[in-house]
C-alpha cells in the first residue's frame, strides 16, 4: 500500500478535496491521525476506524491556513513502526 500524503483540502461541500480521507490505512494496526495548529493545538485526532477529518474543530470551519498533521501506525506483517508528518493547507472561501 502506498499513502497519498494530501497537503491541501478545500472543504467548500463542492465535493471535490473536502475531506482529509486516510481510510485506505484500515488495514494497518494502531493508526493515528492528529491535526495541529501552529502552536501545537489539537484540532483532530483519529478515533476508531474514524480515517477522515474534514477541516473543522468543534463543528467550525477552521480558517484558511497551514496546519500540520502527524499520522502513525503498525505494519501488520513485521511490527514495525511508521510515522510520517508534514503540513497541510486548508482554503475555506471566506
Amino acid at each position: 500500500l502506498i499513502i497519498n500524503l494530501i497537503n491541501a483540502i478545500t472543504p467548500n461541500g463542492d465535493g471535490h478535496n473536502d475531506y482529509l480521507d486516510y481510510t485506505d490505512l484500515q488495514i494497518k494496526q494502531d493508526v493515528s491521525i492528529e491535526v495541529v495548529d501552529r502552536y501545537g493545538a489539537p484540532l483532530f485526532k483519529s478515533s476508531g476506524k474514524n480515517y477522515k477529518w474534514d477541516g473543522k474543530a468543534g463543528n467550525r470551519n477552521l480558517p484558511t491556513g497551514t496546519y500540520w498533521y502527524i499520522i502513525k501506525w503498525t505494519e501488520p506483517d513485521t511490527k514495525l513502526p511508521v510515522s510520517y508528518s508534514g503540513w497541510l493547507l486548508i482554503k475555506n472561501r471566506e
